[in-house]
């Protein structure tokens, strides 16, 4: 990145937080070194080293894994996650990207706890992950599976399955606070309740600097206007003749295309926000998306695109869901980012993209290593325009995509 680049920045750090009175970073940085995005373009099959963490001593380890470089996607690299992994991604250009992580994800291959961490992305380098959450913040439990949303300034906001929220840049961040407490319905018999895998995820995204959403896997949703959260609204469904808390197994999606219009996917439920309340309606999958995770995204008010499983479902304005259509035989659909109404990408639990143009999504393409280590968190994803995405595992394995994806994929 260039100096004037650098000072950009730098001063719209400092705007942001004089803004919003922010705190000082929480703690001081690790001791992990950044490394450098390796961008190549051979077709041909080449090694890649990546670093996992041996849990949870996040002593690194060299894992061979090969991965043939897919067209305009950089060779995978590695950013040494935190305790938990990288749960959540959001890039607001080329050159800024913020992954959020650690706490007690429930879902790692040896159940590690730390606290909540974001680390940046700068265009070649991560940063060291900056605590934002400690371990144990009083009598609250550690961040569940935190989400994290940037928008231009920058700033970010961070939920988490817990029910909490946290403002900041990226460095700097503000103490952690719970939602208002909400009226509780009868708990879902479908939800183990805290402590399992995947029984409190959360999700949130920002149209402005000064209003994001809030959704979580209960059935909470929330609203931020200025740096304020209102009480979450909570939403039910009927069990045989019990009302009970909306509840899904894994993660949510939440969209928001602008201050009133937002979107989001709990279960077989779709919360929608119109500036003013939430509303409940159908979403495109019906009772098979209580298990699972699910993603949308809506680059304009009513334009959506959401993912789950193996299918990818679409909305217009004044139209329903679609019926979902298989674009991913591997399954495991978990992220997807839509730069603009005429292209999207999604991403699965296994290391592969697609990409669509219009209609047309192309095949799976493999651009990082499966992860191993955190297996349960999810993949991150993020496409701030058509020319520029990024792909996270939780086990800090990436790839970026340099180039214009508006062209038709091969594929159907």
């Amino acid at each position: 990145m260039t100096a004037a680049r650098r000072g950009a920045r730098s001063t719209a750090l400092a705007l942001t937080l004089g803004a919003v009175t922010l705190a000082a970073a929480c703690s001081s940085p690790t001791s992990a070194p950044a490394r450098r995005v390796a961008r190549a373009t051979p077709t041909t099959s080449t090694p890649s080293t990546t670093t996992t963490s041996t849990l949870p001593s996040a002593v690194p380890t060299t894992i061979p894994a090969p991965v043939v470089p897919a067209a305009g996607w950089s060779h995978p690299a590695t950013a040494l996650p935190p305790a938990g992994g990288f749960t959540s991604l959001s890039c607001i250009s080329d050159v800024f990207c913020l992954a959020a992580g650690g706490g007690s994800n429930q879902a790692d291959a040896a159940a590690s706890t730390g606290p909540g961490a974001v680390a940046a992305w700068d265009g070649a380098t991560w940063s060291a992950a900056t605590s934002y959450f400690a371990t144990s913040p009083g009598a609250a439990p550690p961040p569940w599976l935190p989400a994290i949303a940037c928008t231009g300034g920058p700033l970010c906001a961070v939920v988490d399955g817990s029910g909490h929220t946290s403002l900041g840049d990226g460095t700097n961040w503000l103490p952690p606070v719970p939602l208002a407490a909400a009226p509780v319905p009868a708990p879902n018999p479908a939800d183990p309740g805290p402590g399992h895998v995947g029984s409190r995820t959360a999700a949130v995204a920002c149209a402005t600097s000064q209003a994001c959403a809030y959704v979580d896997n209960t059935g909470h949703a929330a609203t931020m206007h200025g740096t304020t959260w209102s009480a979450p609204q909570v939403f039910t469904t009927q069990v045989g003749a019990s009302t009970v808390d909306l509840f899904q197994t894994g993660r949510v999606g939440v969209a928001c295309a602008s201050t009133s219009s937002c979107t989001a996917l709990v279960g077989d439920t779709a919360l929608d926000w119109d500036g003013t309340s939430w509303a409940a309606s159908a979403g495109p999958w019906g009772a098979s998306a209580t298990s699972g995770d699910t993603a949308v995204s809506c680059p304009s008010p009513g334009t959506c695109t959401a993912v789950h499983g193996t299918s990818v479902s679409t909305r217009t304005p004044g139209t329903g869901w679609s019926t979902p259509r298989p674009i991913d035989a591997n399954g495991g659909l978990d992220a997807v980012s839509c730069p603009s109404s005429a292209v999207c990408v999604a991403a699965d639990a296994h290391g592969n993209v697609l990409r669509a143009a219009g209609s047309t999504w192309g095949p799976p393409q493999k651009v990082v290593p499966t992860a191993t280590a955190y297996t349960g968190v999810g993949t991150g994803l993020s496409c701030p325009s058509e020319q520029f995405c990024m792909v996270l595992t939780g086990d800090g394995d990436y790839a970026t995509y340099q180039g214009s994806p508006a062209t038709a994929p091969t594929g159907a």
